[in-house]
């Protein structure tokens, strides 16, 4: 066992976590529920660093409350195990389905096999099938033990099947760096498994926690904050990768009619729940794969990535059944209605290029609606 390294590693966690809290804070001040868990997981991972050095001090040292102290923290770190993969579950799946009604649906069953497991540590203060400690006032893990390792396990493996679900359910208009976060912690316990006596379990979990909020962050900067869409600037590297890799794609451009009227009459708050109704019926009707952008105020752009004119066809006729279902039975204030045009990407298009002949096949549509309209 080499105490001094188990120290400075636990206490990198717990200074990288410090910082992570401080750069968070105007994160914390939304008061969404994945916030919230996230800096709950923060608090409950920097403690977990304190306490797994402790219990490598204690161990095999004799002093007065040695014992109750090592059984403590020991039994304490399998708790935190068990409580921190559960909450990174929750967080996956707050962070992909935004759906607080889920979380109470399905959690409670699914925080069993976590409640079981803690029942155990409780049970192990009295029979010591988990661990115990010896005579000598060393730790011994039982076989048993291992169980919660598999449960942590189970718990991380079942957050990458609910991305999957969403991903299966809405296309991948959501990103979630869901292996910034796993894999640190596989790689520190691959590590740790090769190094006796080196301890990484928690720093590597600070460190994924690091790596997941980074990513959001960089996230932030191609996310509409209304809408939850793609914005602007993301689009731009999209119809680049297009350009650069000559990828057959088509392009659809919706332009929501009479937004400006929806704002005059009823008030832009009413006005930002046309935008998020017209996002989430777009959003409904696109293959899988497809990208979707709120390109600007009241306008969409729809990248389908294939060159076949009939599937981009098919997705526009989606569209315009789905809005005259949302009008026929919603029972809102407004009614909506788009206009769309799109176009095929040709070999040699620049950017500019493809979005104007999306551009222009829209404007074409509002022009003769807007004509009825007069007539």
């Amino acid at each position: 066992m080499n105490l001094q390294s188990i120290i400075v590693t636990n206490g990198v966690g717990c200074v990288i976590l410090v910082i992570l809290m401080i750069c968070s804070h105007m994160v914390r001040l939304r008061r969404q529920g994945s916030d919230k868990l996230f800096t709950l997981m923060i608090v409950l991972t920097a403690s977990a660093c304190i306490v797994e050095p402790l219990t490598f001090f204690i161990d095999g040292r004799d002093f007065m409350f040695s014992r109750i102290l090592s059984i403590l923290c020991n039994s304490y770190l399998y708790v935190m195990n068990v409580i921190v993969s559960y909450l990174w579950l929750v967080y996956v799946d707050l962070k992909m389905f935004q759906n607080n009604r889920r979380i109470r649906t399905h959690y409670v069953k699914y925080a069993i096999p976590g409640f079981i497991a803690l029942l155990l540590v409780l049970l192990n203060l009295r029979y010591d099938f988990l661990f115990y400690i010896d005579d000598d006032n060393c730790y011994k893990r039982q076989p048993l033990g291992y169980a919660f390792i598999a449960v942590t396990v189970l718990y991380l493996i079942a957050s990458l099947v609910v991305r999957r679900i969403y991903y299966r359910k809405s296309g991948r208009n959501r990103f979630f760096p869901i292996y910034m976060f796993i894999a640190p912690i596989f790689i520190g316990a691959l590590a740790q498994s090769l190094s006796y006596g080196v301890s990484l379990a928690w720093c590597s979990v600070s460190l994924g926690l690091v790596g997941l909020y980074m990513s959001l962050q960089n996230e932030l900067s191609y996310s509409d904050p209304l809408t939850k869409l793609y914005n602007r600037n993301y689009l731009g590297h999209i119809m680049g990768e297009i350009v650069r890799k000559r990828t057959g794609s088509g392009g659809v451009m919706i332009d929501l009619d009479y937004f400006k009227s929806i704002n005059d009459n009823y008030g832009h708050t009413i006005g930002d729940q046309a935008l998020v109704d017209a996002a989430q019926l777009i959003k409904s009707t696109v293959p899988t794969d497809a990208l979707t952008v709120r390109y600007a105020g009241d306008e969409f752009i729809v990248v389908v990535y294939s060159d076949d004119e009939r599937l981009v066809r098919e997705m526009i006729d989606r569209l315009r059944s789905a809005l005259i279902d949302f009008n026929a039975t919603s029972r809102r204030q407004y009614k909506l209605s788009f206009s769309i045009g799109y176009a095929m990407y040709a070999p040699g298009m620049d950017p500019d290029q493809f979005l104007h002949k999306m551009d222009t096949a829209m404007y074409e549509e509002k022009r003769l609606k807007h004509s009825r309209d007069i007539n």
